[in-house]
């Protein structure tokens, strides 16, 4: 198989995966027959849905004006909001991570707080 065949299959299956990204996306953010079909404990949460959908579009919308226009201004204005918008993602994700690892101190200071506010009741002075 040459290059060029190679290539247009690439293409091919991106764009029929990318169909099928912005299908699914769609049918679960209507919250229609297919997201009721879902089993409740298994069904996605549509906020969680749609800012992941909005960052692939984003994608879609940057990276073939970059690509033929990397000096224009669209390229730097859409440069610059899929960079904040990975940002944000990576940032979320961090914030994940170190929320499960400082969830047992956050509960023990917690707890002391609470264990030292029974001790002294409102108005009471030591």
């Amino acid at each position: 198989m040459d290059q060029s065949k190679a290539t247009v299959l690439v293409l091919a299956f991106l764009s029929l995966l990318a169909v099928l990204v912005t299908v699914a996306s769609i049918l679960i953010l209507s919250g229609g027959k297919v997201y009721h079909k879902i089993p409740e404990k298994s069904r996605p949460r549509r906020w969680f849905v749609a800012i992941f959908f909005s960052y692939f579009l984003i994608f879609c919308l940057w990276f073939p004006v970059w690509f033929f226009y990397p000096r224009s201004i669209i390229s730097y204005v859409l440069s610059f909001m899929f960079g904040a918008f990975t940002a944000f993602i990576g940032a979320w994700y961090v914030l994940g991570k170190v929320g499960t690892i400082l969830l047992p101190i956050i509960a023990l200071v917690e707890r002391i707080i609470d264990a030292y506010k029974d001790r002294n009741p409102p108005g009471t002075r030591r």
